[in-house]
């Protein structure tokens, strides 16, 4: 009867994990079924308009000038075109992309400024350049959102960066019951500057929903240029964003899980308006055009797009970010001034974001960034699209960037590891360029004569430790041949701390 109990009792609880299996299995697809089923980009072009119809050509010329990676060419018309685009950076940035070679690569970068684009690049895997892809608004904005949410919260919110704000459980996820968590003893807390630093959700979604709101958080996306067409000399999609009103549902939204999505181009113009006291500058492609006989025919000036927020708030945001690269999510890969020389020189403000989207599902790896602080130069937007096989993250394309155009020595990707048991990410092996030596690998007697080796050493201490037995069991022959050696200490208190 005992056993029959047993068996009826286990049975049950297999059932009821099946249950609970299953429900877990249909909630995930009723969530996966609200969120927008994004196909991977295409290779059209956006839909959008381009000012390059104004100059006489289509967008497709200055489509085939990118993709070839020059920033001058001779137009059907015979006019010479001169991009505003850094040869250098764009060339190092897609060389980056090809060596790594993740699923896709996207990155844009101008000067905050004058509006010039200096870079453009899309790349998708096995080395096709695809120049489209910086223009598209597709892809989920993730954390880059808390920039916006920030802006908000100090302008409206009555937030400052040192304030300290309390949160429930983790800091990365978002629960119900956190988002009115009280401060008291024992409840963690952080202030603003740090929460931005380490892309804390469970702080966001709170600010988001508490000191924020959802006409509030509609207003600032509107006012960084969501849902509002780029004048750009190529068509550019618009970055969108749903601002739901129900409350978790917002904080998520806040804190990067919401259904927003922007342009690489739009976040690197974002950071310009952030770098540059909330002035979000005209981006600009065409240079200059020259007649057959080199006579000018245009010629691009700086203009001003949009004000976004207050220089004060703008100021904030950008002190803040600067906390992202000294102790938060990008701080693994710059490291410290002793290893970047770039940061001995100058400051760098930056936010980063990932999530995982599409179908069938893959991860984003954002990072945009500014530098110097207080006299920007270059803004930028990267992002690196992996899928089961990791590359690389969007900080390390970031840094490389600024390291080229500052005309700083590059690095290694730091060596990511997940947790216990699970894959590590290693640095990518180096081709061996024609002429340099090679490290031939170990033959086989090489191998057997190392064995053998380990073999004697193992010989050797076993025979040490019948001795030690020996001399143990016969105490006054030791004391006869005097005090040897002193025995190594094996116990694990000895080997604690070390």
């Amino acid at each position: 009867m005992t056993r029959r109990a047993g068996g009826k009792g286990f049975r049950r609880i297999v059932a009821a994990g099946i249950v609970l299996l299953a429900g877990w299995a249909l909630a995930t697809a009723v969530v996966a079924a609200d969120r927008n089923r994004l196909p991977p980009p295409t290779r059209s072009a956006p839909d959008s308009g381009g000012g390059a119809f104004d100059h006489g050509f289509t967008p497709a010329d200055l489509h085939a000038l990118l993709q070839a990676g020059r920033p001058d060419g001779l137009l059907p018309n015979g006019s010479r075109v001169v991009l505003s685009l850094n040869e250098e950076l764009q060339s190092q940035i897609f060389a980056l992309f090809r060596r790594f070679d993740p699923l896709y690569g996207v990155f844009a970068a101008m000067e905050p400024d004058t509006g010039r684009v200096v870079a453009l690049v899309g790349y998708r895997r096995g080395g096709e350049s695809d120049p489209w892809l910086p223009l598209k608004a597709i892809y989920p904005a993730a954390s880059l959102i808390k920039v916006v949410t920030a802006s908000a919260a100090i302008e409206r919110g009555n937030v400052s960066p040192q304030d300290e704000i309390s949160y429930r459980g983790g800091i990365y996820g978002i629960s119900r019951g956190g988002l009115h968590a009280r401060d008291g003893r024992g409840t963690p807390s952080m202030t603003l500057e740090e929460a931005i630093a380490r892309s804390a959700n469970a702080v966001f979604g709170k600010v988001a929903v508490n000191h924020v709101g959802g006409p509030v958080l509609e207003e600032y996306l509107s006012k960084f240029g969501f849902g509002t067409k780029i004048p750009f000399d190529l068509p550019v999609e618009m970055s969108h964003g749903q601002v739901p009103r129900e409350e978790f549902e917002l904080a998520r939204t806040g804190a990067g899980f919401g259904e927003v999505y922007v342009s690489p181009l739009h976040m690197a113009m974002i950071m310009s308006a952030i770098a540059s006291g909330g002035a979000m500058p005209r981006p600009v492609l065409i240079d200059r055009i020259e007649d057959r006989d080199g006579e000018p025919l245009f010629e691009s000036s700086p203009m001003k797009w949009r004000d976004t927020v207050l220089p004060e708030t703008a100021n904030a945001v950008v002190r803040m970010m600067v906390k992202t690269v000294e102790i938060g999510t990008s701080r693994r890969t710059f490291g410290t001034p002793e290893r970047t020389p770039l940061l001995h020189d100058m400051d760098v403000a930056a936010k980063t974001g990932s999530l995982s989207g599409w179908t069938p599902s893959v991860h984003f790896e954002w990072f945009a960034g500014v530098a110097p602080v207080g006299s920007p130069r270059l803004a930028l937007a990267a992002l690196v699209v992996n899928d089961n096989r990791w590359k690389i993250k969007g900080s390390y394309v970031g840094k490389e960037a600024f390291n080229t155009y500052f005309g700083y020595p590059s690095s290694m990707p730091p060596v990511y590891a997940k947790a216990r048991g699970s894959r590590k990410w290693t640095r990518p092996v180096r081709a061996v360029k024609k002429g340099e030596p090679t490290i031939k690998a170990k033959s086989k007697k090489a191998m057997k004569a190392k064995k053998a080796m380990k073999a004697m050493k193992a010989k050797k201490a076993m025979k040490a430790k019948k001795a030690v037995r020996v001399r143990k069991r016969s105490p006054a022959k030791t004391a006869e041949r005097g005090v040897g050696k002193p025995l190594a200490v094996n116990s694990s208190a000895a080997r604690a701390g070390g």
